[in-house]
């Protein structure tokens, strides 16, 4: 009998400060609470590629915190701005990356959709 399949995964159109797009692609393992995190620039069609561990999430599905590259990592949907903000922040014992970037109103809302739906343990 096959296995239930435990990966989920989904993409989002962001814009930094700058006005520059970027395509990201989550992709996660909900059995072992790991994943990838790929981010490709619009402009220099380069693609970032993050080995994430230890996901978790928050009940509201605003929240999606992990490990990657030796940093703990917080994604946060602030959604009482126009446009929607996300924002990460990375500490290694301090914060390293601390950046926002919009997305559409649409995008958000399917973001905290996907992350409450998430099989993965719930952050303190």
């Amino acid at each position: 009998m096959a296995q239930p399949v435990s990966t989920q995964q989904t993409t989002l159109q962001v814009h930094d400060t700058e006005g520059h797009t970027y395509s990201v692609l989550f992709r996660v393992d909900e059995k072992s609470a790991q994943g990838t995190l790929m981010i490709t620039g619009s402009a220099t069609g380069e693609t970032q590629q993050y080995e994430l561990t230890q996901l978790q999430k928050s009940r509201n599905g605003k929240t999606l915190g992990f490990k990657a590259s030796g940093a703990t990592v917080t994604l946060t949907i602030e959604d009482t701005h126009t446009p929607p903000r996300l924002h990460l922040v990375a500490r290694v014992f301090v914060p390293v990356v601390d950046t926002t970037y919009t997305l559409s109103q649409a995008e958000q809302e399917r973001f905290v959709e996907w992350i409450t739906a998430l099989s993965v343990g719930v952050l303190s």
